[in-house]
């Protein structure tokens, strides 16, 4: 484990020097040579802090690298995945144009009965219900409806920001201010 000082650990450093500054000016200002004493220690940790904040931005742009680059290698499969089910439904059309048009046209033509077999497989024609159209949404009865209810934060945001401006808030919602870092 290493001995070198954390960032937190400097800037608590940083807050002793400059308690211990300001109570060698109150309780003995004339001795100059304890408070250049104090200055140099507080310049020093002020270039550590400086040197760790270096080290800091160097982290984040690599952070940043290793984002793009995952974003780019999803961006790919994405793509793959894409291409993959594109291929996957054309297959899926072509198996129900066989067993939806080309598979009955074939038994009802050369089969006996509804009944056509092969060397390997035996079909047989059936009826079934097919799947349900809505020719009429407003004449459905509630019965069969769903709804489905969503919030708009982003719409409800800004009327929450200005109302906890005023000191007042939006029932249901709750908005904080926090710290951000803006970094050019």
């Amino acid at each position: 484990m290493s001995n070198k000082p954390t960032t937190r650990d400097l800037i608590g450093t940083l807050i002793d020097l400059q308690i211990d500054k300001d109570n060698q000016e109150l309780l003995a200002p004339e001795d100059t040579g304890a408070l250049t004493v104090i200055d140099n220690a507080i310049e020093e940790v002020k270039v550590e802090i400086g040197r760790k904040t270096s080290n800091i931005d160097h982290f984040i742009v690599s952070m940043n690298k290793n984002t793009n680059l995952i974003d780019a290698e999803i961006k790919t499969h994405m793509d793959e995945i894409k291409r993959l089910r594109a291929r996957k439904n054309a297959i899926k059309k072509t198996e129900d144009y066989f067993n939806k048009s080309l598979l009955p046209m074939i038994i009802n033509t050369v089969g006996n009965d509804g009944i056509f077999q092969t060397d390997t497989t035996k079909y047989k024609l059936y009826q079934t219900w097919g799947p349900i159209e809505v020719t009429d949404e407003d004449a459905i009865s509630d019965n069969y409806k769903r709804y489905k209810v969503e919030i708009d934060k982003k719409k409800a945001r800004q009327d929450a920001i200005k109302a906890a401006e005023d000191g007042m808030g939006i029932s249901g919602f709750a908005i904080q201010k926090v710290d951000r870092v803006r970094r050019s």
